[in-house]
């Protein structure tokens, strides 16, 4: 649907540039495809991250990011710049979660749950987010942070 949108958005900007005896539809065409765009509610891109383009982008930069923070937080883990990057992952890994499992709540929660589902487990991760936010900065700044206790897993047990 994104794609129609883009194509018809397209067509209305070229037909504004090349007839000028088009003019008129052109210019009440073309707000009204892109209106949603403006008036997304900050609210339903957050329980709906998937529906929002923005959000989605921030969403693929935001694999980028992992992509790189992920071996730097076990390179530095026992110093003192282990912190500022375990603390960035505590951020960056819910979410990364909480984009990809609306992603998935999107195409099977309907067919699973029935209908009307989509809602409450919209929401229900939204919760399962902030707890696990909440989680990972109680375990950054009172525990040994992430990448300490990731590498505990490793460690011969005394």
């Amino acid at each position: 649907r994104a794609l129609m949108i883009g194509k018809h958005r397209r067509r209305a900007r070229q037909s504004v540039v090349c007839r000028s005896s088009m003019l008129s539809r052109a210019a009440l065409v073309a707000p009204r495809l892109s209106r949603g765009f403006r008036a997304a509610k900050p609210a339903q891109d957050v329980l709906a991250p998937d529906t929002s383009g923005p959000l989605m982008a921030q969403y693929h930069k935001l694999n980028w990011a992992l992509l790189g923070l992920t071996p730097v937080a076990f390179a530095v883990s026992p110093s003192l710049l282990a912190m500022p990057v375990d603390l960035a992952l505590g951020v960056a890994f819910p979410l990364h979660a909480h984009f990809a499992m609306n992603c998935v709540i999107a195409d099977y929660a309907e067919k699973f749950l029935g209908k009307g589902a989509k809602g409450p487990s919209r929401v229900a991760m939204l919760g399962l987010t902030g707890v696990t936010l909440l989680g990972f900065l109680r375990l950054n700044l009172t525990g040994e942070g992430i990448t300490g206790t990731v590498k505990r897993l490793w460690r011969k047990s005394t």
